[in-house]
C-alpha cells in the first residue's frame, strides 16, 4: 500500500473520529442543556442584603437578615482585594470565556493519575463557573456531570454579562465563614473594617477563605490560615499584583481578628425595633432588602437605664433572701479536680456578668471561696450574713471583679422583674428601654407587653379632668372616710395608705399625698365619663370602664403607655406617638419611612434674624393651663409629697409614685421638660406581693433616682415653661388660703381663677350635692356616695395607693 493511500485513510479516520467526537459533544451539550436553569435572571439579580440599624452617633445597634451580607458595587471594591481573589481562584479570568482549558487539562491529568487512590478529585473552576454553581446549580457535589453543566452555563453567562458584572456577583455572594456572605460583610466580621481599609495581608486572607472558610479559621486553625494566606501572597507577587517589598511586609503581619463592636445591653430595644418595623414592612423585605434604619436610642441613656434597673432589681431581690447554691461538689480535696467539676456546672440564665466560686471554708463570720481560675478570696462582710447557710462544697455565683478590700460580692439573678423606659417628651422618640433584668433570662418585654395595675400612677389624670372641669389647685375636698355600695350587694370602703383618716384637704395636697378618699369624691363629682375621655386622649385606655375604682388605678396598662401619657403632660399637653425609628432608607438611599413630615413655618422668612421655625402639627389634647397646673402639683409630689426622696437630684423634676393592690405592682414615673422616665417593678407572677410595706416610693423611685443621677449630667436642667394665661400667687400649702404662717408656695391659677377666694370651699359643696343631705361631720360612716351603676369586682377595688 502506497504512502499516499495510507495518509488518505488516516486523514479519513481522523475526520470520522472528529465527526463522531463533535457529534458526541453536541449530543452531550444537547442532553445537559435541556434542563439547565435560566441564566438571564443574573442580569437583574438582587442579592439578599442585611438591614442595619444605626444610632445618631453612627454606631450600629443590630441588623436583621437571612444572610449577613452588605452589597458593594464592583467599583467600590479595592483592586488589591480583587487581585487577591484572581490569584487565588482564577488568574486568567479576564482572558477566557468561562472555561480555563489549561487549568482544566492540568486537573484532568492529575485526576487520571490518582484514579482509585481515594483522593478527592481536583477541580479547576473559574470564577464564572463558581458563579454558575452558586446561583444556578446550587450544589457542591464533585462530579463530571456537574462540571459539564457548569461549563455550559459559564459560557452562556460570559455571553450575557460583562466581566465586571460577574466579579460583582461573585464577590458579593460567596460564603466567607463566621456567617458572613460577600467581601464587605467578611471585612466587617473578621477585621471590623470596610473593604477600603483592608491591608494587603487582610485582602489575601479573605481571598484564601474562598477555598474553605472552616479550614482557615483565624483562631481554631490559625497556623493553616497563615500558611494559606502567605502562599497566596506569593502567588500575588508571582502574578505581579504586588511588589516584593509589599509581599515581605504583608507576610510579617500577624493575623488578628477584631470583633465588630456591637452596642451592649440593648437586646430588648433591638427586638422591639424589629417588631416595630415588621408592622411597616414585610419580613422578606426587612431581612433581605438592605434597609438602613436610624433608631431613636441614645447609647448613654440606654446604658444608664440598663445599669439602674439591674442594680435596683438586685437590691430588691436581696430582701427575699439568698436562694442557695447553683451546684455542689462533695468529697473532693484536689484543687484541680474541684475546678474541673466546677466548670461542668451550668450557670443560670441572667448570670452573664458573674463567675462560679467553690465555698472552701465557712467560719460563720468569714467565708472563703475559690474561683475556676484558682483565685482564692473572702466573701465581703456585707454578704457573709446573707449566705450564712452556705456549706463547704457549695458552688455559688460571685462578682467578676474584686471589691476595694479584695473580696468578692455574692450574686444571684433576681426573680423579681421590672422595666424602665425613657421618652423624649416633645417628639415621642424612645431614647432608652430595658424590658427586664436580662434578655437571655426572659425575652418578655415588660416595658411594652406587661399589662399591670396602675395604682396611684393613674391619679394625675383624674385630677387633670377635675382641673378641666371647674376645680382649681386650692379647691377644698373632703378626705374623710367613705363607703360605696356595689350593686346593692357589698360595700366598698376605700382606705388611705396606712389607714390614715383625714378631714378636708386641698386638691393639690390630695394628689401630692395620694389620698384615695379625696380622689374618689373628686372622680364622682367630675364624672367617670370625663375621666375615661382623658384616659383615652392620653392613650392609657380605650373605652375605660366607668367604675370609681378606676379612678384609683384599678385598670391595667403597659409602662410604655403610662410613660407616654406622662410625656404628654411634660410637653404641655401635645399629642405624641412613641416611636423607635427616625427614618428608614432603602439601599439606594431613598427614604421609605420617616417618623414625621415636619415643615418650615412660612411666616418666618429665611432672611430674618431668627432661625427657621418648624410648624407644630401636634394636637393640643387639653387646656395648656390645666396641664401646667397638674405639672406644678406633680412637682409638689417631689418637693413635699410621696416622691420626696427624688429631691436628692437637685434639679426641676415632677413625678408620681404608684402602688397597686397588696403591693403587687410598684411604679414611679418622673419627668423633666425634656424626658419622661417610667419605672415599673413587680413579679411576673401577678399574685405575688413585693412585701407589706413595698411602695412605689421605696421600690421603683430609687431606680429612677439612680438613672437620673447619671442622666442629669448630660441633660440641661431647666424649669417647666409657664404658658400664657397662668398667674402665680403665693398661698399656704396646707389650707390653700392666705400665706399666714406655715409653708407657703407659689400656686398656679388660671386667669379666671385668680380673683377667686383663696380658701375655696368647693369640696364641701360637692359632698352636699352628692349626698343630697346635710353632712354630719362627726360621723364619717354616714358619708355614702350613691350606688355605682355597673358591677365591679370588689377584689380589684381594695388597697390601691
Amino acid at each position: 500500500m502506497s504512502l499516499k493511500r495510507i495518509i488518505g485513510r488516516f486523514l479519513c479516520f481522523v475526520m470520522i473520529v472528529a465527526f463522531l467526537g463533535l457529534a458526541a459533544l453536541l449530543a452531550i451539550l444537547y442532553k445537559f442543556s435541556a434542563d439547565l436553569p435560566d441564566h438571564t435572571f443574573l442580569r437583574k439579580y438582587v442579592p439578599c442584603v442585611a438591614s442595619r440599624v444605626f444610632l445618631e452617633d453612627g454606631s450600629k445597634l443590630c441588623e436583621y437578615s437571612y444572610e449577613k451580607r452588605y452589597f458593594i458595587p464592583i467599583e467600590k471594591i479595592p483592586q488589591n482585594l480583587i487581585n487577591a481573589f484572581l490569584s487565588a481562584e482564577d488568574k486568567r479570568f479576564f482572558e477566557h470565556m468561562g472555561i480555563d482549558f489549561i487549568s482544566t487539562a492540568r486537573s484532568a491529568w492529575y485526576n487520571l493519575q490518582h484514579i482509585g487512590s481515594g483522593r478527592r478529585p481536583q477541580g479547576a473552576s473559574t470564577i464564572t463557573q463558581q458563579v454558575a454553581r452558586i446561583f444556578l446549580i446550587k450544589t457542591n457535589e464533585v462530579s463530571y456531570i456537574r462540571k459539564i453543566k457548569e461549563a455550559i452555563l459559564s459560557f452562556r453567562i460570559e455571553l450575557a454579562l460583562s466581566k465586571q458584572n460577574i466579579l460583582e456577583l461573585y464577590l458579593n455572594q460567596i460564603y466567607m465563614g463566621l456567617g458572613a456572605y460577600g467581601v464587605a460583610a467578611a471585612a466587617k466580621v473578621y477585621f471590623n473594617k470596610t473593604v477600603d481599609e483592608l491591608t494587603i495581608a487582610e485582602c489575601a486572607y479573605l481571598a484564601a477563605l474562598a477555598k474553605g472558610a472552616n479550614l482557615y479559621h483565624p483562631v481554631k486553625n490559625k497556623q493553616n490560615a497563615l500558611e494559606r494566606r502567605n502562599w497566596l501572597l506569593g502567588r500575588m507577587l508571582e502574578d505581579r499584583f504586588i511588589t516584593r517589598k509589599e509581599a515581605v511586609q504583608a507576610i510579617k503581619e500577624d493575623l488578628v481578628v477584631v470583633t465588630p463592636e456591637e452596642i451592649p445591653n440593648a437586646e430588648y430595644l433591638a427586638e422591639e425595633i424589629r417588631k416595630y418595623l415588621m408592622e411597616k414592612f414585610p419580613s422578606s423585605r426587612l431581612n433581605k432588602d438592605g434597609f438602613i434604619i436610624r433608631a431613636t436610642m441614645d447609647t448613654r441613656l440606654q446604658n444608664f437605664a440598663y445599669n439602674a434597673l439591674r442594680r435596683g432589681l438586685e437590691k430588691i431581690d436581696r430582701i427575699f433572701g439568698w436562694r442557695g447554691p447553683i451546684g455542689k461538689i462533695s468529697g473532693e480535696k484536689s484543687k484541680s479536680r474541684i475546678i474541673e467539676k466546677m466548670k461542668k456546672i451550668a450557670v443560670p440564665a441572667g448570670s452573664g456578668d458573674c463567675q462560679k466560686a467553690y465555698v472552701a471554708q465557712n467560719h460563720k463570720k468569714k467565708i472563703i471561696v475559690m474561683t475556676e481560675d484558682a483565685i482564692i478570696k473572702n466573701i465581703s462582710d456585707s454578704d457573709v450574713q446573707w449566705i450564712q447557710k452556705a456549706n463547704v462544697g457549695d458552688v455559688i455565683l460571685v462578682s467578676n471583679s474584686c471589691n476595694e478590700d479584695d473580696t468578692f460580692n455574692v450574686r444571684q439573678a433576681p426573680l423579681i422583674q421590672g422595666a424602665i423606659i425613657v421618652i423624649e417628651v416633645n417628639t415621642g422618640r424612645i431614647l432608652a428601654m430595658q424590658g427586664g433584668y436580662d434578655f437571655s433570662m426572659s425575652e418578655f418585654n415588660r416595658a411594652t407587653q406587661a399589662m399591670r395595675q396602675c395604682g396611684s400612677i393613674f391619679k394625675p389624670f383624674v385630677y387633670l379632668a377635675a382641673l378641666e372641669n371647674g376645680f382649681s389647685p386650692n379647691s377644698i375636698v373632703d378626705a374623710g372616710s367613705i363607703e360605696v355600695e356595689i350593686d346593692n350587694r357589698s360595700i366598698w370602703k376605700p382606705k388611705n395608705y396606712h389607714g390614715a383618716v383625714l378631714d378636708k384637704i386641698t386638691l393639690r395636697r390630695a394628689l401630692e399625698k395620694s389620698i384615695n378618699t379625696a380622689t374618689i369624691r373628686i372622680a364622682h363629682e367630675v364624672g367617670m365619663d370625663k375621666i375615661s375621655k382623658i384616659a383615652d386622649q392620653f392613650g392609657i385606655f380605650e373605652d375605660m370602664p366607668q367604675y370609681l375604682s378606676f379612678a384609683l388605678g384599678a385598670g391595667e396598662a403597659t409602662p410604655l403607655k403610662i410613660t407616654a401619657a406622662y410625656a404628654m403632660i411634660a410637653n404641655g399637653g401635645k399629642r405624641i406617638v412613641p416611636t423607635l425609628v427616625d427614618y428608614v432608607q432603602d439601599k439606594r438611599g431613598n427614604t421609605v419611612y420617616r417618623r414625621t413630615n415636619a415643615s418650615l413655618d412660612s411666616n418666618v422668612p429665611f432672611n430674618s434674624d431668627f432661625p427657621p421655625k418648624l410648624n407644630d402639627s401636634r394636637e393640643q389634647i387639653v387646656n395648656e393651663q390645666s396641664i401646667y397646673q397638674i405639672t406644678s402639683i406633680l412637682e409638689g409630689v417631689i418637693l413635699h409629697g410621696s416622691g420626696a426622696s427624688v429631691r436628692v437630684l437637685g434639679i426641676p423634676v415632677a413625678g408620681k409614685t404608684g402602688t397597686s393592690n397588696e403591693s403587687r405592682d410598684t411604679w414611679f414615673v418622673g419627668f423633666t421638660p425634656d424626658i419622661a422616665v417610667g419605672v415599673f417593678v413587680g413579679f411576673d407572677d401577678h399574685s405575688r406581693s413585693l412585701g407589706k410595706n413595698a411602695t412605689g416610693s421605696s421600690i421603683a423611685a430609687p431606680i429612677f433616682i439612680d438613672f437620673m443621677t447619671q442622666a442629669k449630667n448630660i441633660l440641661t436642667p431647666k424649669p417647666f415653661r409657664i404658658p400664657k394665661g397662668i398667674k402665680l400667687r403665693k398661698i399656704n400649702l396646707e389650707t390653700g388660703g392666705h400665706p399666714a404662717g406655715g409653708v407657703s408656695i407659689m400656686e398656679a391659677f388660671k386667669e379666671d381663677e385668680y380673683e377667686s377666694p383663696p380658701a375655696a370651699s368647693k369640696g364641701l359643696g360637692i359632698l352636699q350635692r352628692l349626698m343630697g343631705e346635710k353632712i354630719d361631720k362627726n360621723s364619717a360612716m354616714k358619708n355614702k356616695i350613691p350606688t355605682e351603676n355597673d358591677v365591679a369586682s370588689t377584689k380589684s377595688l381594695l388597697g390601691i395607693y
